[in-house]
């Protein structure tokens, strides 16, 4: 039966709106059933909590602080250049489309979540312009739809940039793909630049898409000494219009301008592939080996300036520091902090912990066999061997893995890598009716029971596979969503806040400090950003006077940032995991006696320069008593013991009680008081 042309668009738009719809309800149940489990709405938490607060001031029509001085206090934040600022205008304007008595936090979560399934239409899209084939396109867009490493972090529960960057990252392979098929320079060229401008996009409210950056420029400096990936004027087009995309984007984003992303190693090998590419062409006659020695140390030159004189590693050399760590300890977090540095120890969190068997089978129950499978075809086809584009996407997916291997977090690259192969697996078993009948691919030469039996399987297991990947999501939906521990006494500790009417920088640790910003209003001293030399030196400060020294000391410290309240999170002695308390970041296991954090969580009541105040089972809360606090109470006894002087005893115990107001331990202020009390109990008015 054959269709006509309009039925078929027809029927891929609806085909791709049930895999998006089916995206959307899979990521749903996971929050409803989180919902569900607390018996409420729940609140955002970290850098999620961050956005969330941005997102809520653009929907209620207030602009963005050029400086926001309630993050990181005293100083405060540049906004643009601390965060990749981009997906909050999406959905703070969607949100307010939404119908409805709908509360903000879920609206956004709306958004964000259908934003992000956004991928799962693209993905099929980008099969289909590179296979033409509608049955590759729902595969792949199926996998990424229903499959855990997919749905895990993209339920919306917590929002987070990569989601809103993912779908332009697919886009931007969807379009290229498109525009490799074309005939028509036109089209091609106008498809090109839309791709590279989504990679630009991508790169601009995720930073971390430079990793796919540093995976792509690497792969192109292989081919540049090939020789031949570059022959074709398209190939060329193509790079250099991302060329030119990543430099405008490097150049007119503040955060990636702060960053030095335009000096830093992949823009380098970029700007070298670049210049090889004129040697190429401006020597076209030029063969051998000496051609090919001599572009691959030219390409290089860029990178090697770069890196002597780039600003990129202030900002990301901690990264490099933790890789480092994880291949000289063989991706075992060691018991002993003193073997790593502080950026090493507080880096190598759950986020980015190493994948062990249990989690890589958690999180790729029936992709990641498929994905094997699928190679062991492709290196069984030397047509599809040589092929540009399963070149491409095999590396992106080799390097993606070893990549997941060492962070865990890496799997939101690699379900994209695996989803499209099984498309491609899905092409190779299938392929459309008129690849099968012009006897071009080598589905003609397998004319035999074994083959038609092997792709048969091959259909079956995609199917399966499928079914096994909803099926692992849907069983326990309550799994995926985010730790709802110590919810409760988070919320107190709110209420607590806004009871208390509470002013003045809090300092708290990273777990906390978000929450009480985004729900109390209050301007905190640390924030969950690490990719800043100043924030990354000030945790590293909190948590070594926490633990290496005194009440005395610190308080100093805080009072060096201007902290008024510190909020403590009880736990940091617990016996199990260690190396997840801050005592191990601040390489301190076995804390001093009289460490300040052994008065918080053992004895709060007996603090000189911190009163305590307010605590549940997880939060303390602790008045600074700063040295601006001290002399006040000071300047206030005096009074005191003046009036008292001249006998005005009312007088003396106002100010004396208003002394010990600012200072509980001003002991001039005390004997003021005793002395008023015991001049009363003789009846002296």
């Amino acid at each position: 039966m054959r269709f006509t042309r309009p039925f078929k668009i027809i029927l891929a738009i609806l085909g791709l709106l049930a895999l998006f719809a089916a995206g959307l309800i899979l990521r749903r149940m996971v929050v409803q059933s989180q919902y569900a489990l607390s018996g409420q709405v729940l609140p955002f938490n970290l850098e999620s909590a961050l956005e969330f607060r941005y997102v809520r001031m653009l929907y209620e029509g207030r602009p963005l602080p050029a400086i926001d001085d309630k993050i990181q206090a005293p100083e405060g934040v540049v906004v643009r250049e601390t965060y990749t600022i981009g997906a909050e205008y999406i959905y703070a304007w969607v949100a307010k489309l939404l119908p409805g008595n709908m509360a903000l936090s879920e609206r956004v979560r709306w958004v964000a979540t259908g934003w992000f399934c956004l991928g799962i239409p693209l993905m099929g899209l980008w099969l289909w312009g590179w296979l033409r084939s509608g049955w590759a396109a729902g595969i792949g867009g199926a996998y990424y739809a229903v499959s855990l490493a997919s749905v895990m972090r993209s339920s919306g529960q917590e929002l987070s940039h990569e989601n809103f960057a993912l779908p332009l990252l697919i886009g931007h392979f969807a379009l290229g793909a498109l525009a490799a098929g074309q005939d028509r320079r036109r089209v091609f060229g106008v498809l090109a630049a839309f791709s590279a401008a989504l990679l630009g996009l991508a790169l601009a409210t995720w930073d971390l898409i430079q990793y796919y950056i540093v995976v792509w420029a690497v792969l192109h400096y292989f081919r540049l000494i090939g020789g031949r990936f570059f022959e074709a004027p398209r190939r060329r087009i193509q790079w250099g219009l991302i060329l030119l995309a990543l430099a405008i984007t490097g150049l007119f984003n503040p955060y990636l301008r702060a960053h030095g992303f335009l000096t830093s190693p992949a823009m380098g090998l970029v700007y070298g592939i670049g210049i090889g590419i004129l040697i190429q062409q401006a020597a076209p006659e030029w063969k051998g080996l000496a051609r090919g020695m001599t572009v691959a140390l030219v390409a290089l030159i860029p990178l090697g300036l770069v890196l002597l004189v780039g600003s990129y590693g202030a900002a990301y050399g901690h990264f490099g520091e933790l890789v480092w760590a994880k291949i000289q300890f063989l991706n075992q977090k060691p018991a002993d902090p003193a073997l790593l540095t502080f950026a090493q120890r507080i880096l190598w969190t759950p986020a980015l912990h190493s994948a062990n068997w249990q989690l890589t089978k958690t999180l790729f129950p029936a992709t990641l066999p498929l994905f094997g499978l699928s190679l062991v075809i492709i290196n069984c086809l030397a047509r599809w061997r040589s092929d540009p584009e399963i070149i491409h996407l095999l590396w992106f997916g080799g390097i993606s893995l070893l990549a997941f291997i060492l962070f865990v977090r890496f799997h939101v690259f690699l379900i994209i890598a695996v989803a499209a192969l099984l498309g491609w697996a899905a092409f190779w078993a299938c392929p459309p009716a008129a690849i099968r009948e012009s006897g071009k691919r080598p589905w003609c030469r397998w004319q035999s029971v074994v083959s038609v039996v092997l792709r048969g399987i091959m259909i079956l297991l995609l199917l399966a596979g499928v079914g096994v990947e909803a099926g692992h999501v849907v069983r326990d939906p309550t799994r995926w969503g985010s730790n709802l521990a110590y919810l409760s006494q988070k919320q107190e500790l709110i209420q607590w806040l806004k009871e208390n009417c509470v002013e003045g920088p809090v300092l708290a640790n990273f777990g906390i400090s978000a929450f009480v910003l985004t729900y109390a209003d209050c301007s905190i001293v640390l924030h969950p950003k690490f990719e800043s030399p100043e924030i990354r030196q000030r945790v590293e400060t909190y948590g070594e006077t926490l633990f290496k020294s005194n009440e005395a000391c610190f308080r100093d410290w805080a009072d060096r940032q201007s902290a008024v309240w510190l909020i403590y999170s009880l736990g940091e002695f617990a016996a199990e995991r260690p190396e997840l308390q801050m005592r191990y970041c601040a390489n301190a296991l076995q804390p001093p006696a009289d460490a300040a954090a052994r008065l918080f969580e053992y004895r709060p009541d007996r603090g000189r320069y911190f009163q305590w105040l307010w605590g549940n089972a997880k939060y303390r809360v602790f008045r600074i008593i700063r040295r601006a606090d001290e002399l006040q109470a000071a300047r206030y006894a005096e009074d005191a013991d003046r009036d008292l002087s001249r006998g005005d005893l009312a007088g003396a115990e106002s100010k004396a009680s208003l002394a010990l107001m600012y200072d509980p331990h001003a002991n001039h202020a005390q004997k003021v008081l005793l002395h008023v009390g015991s001049l009363r109990e003789k009846g002296i008015r």
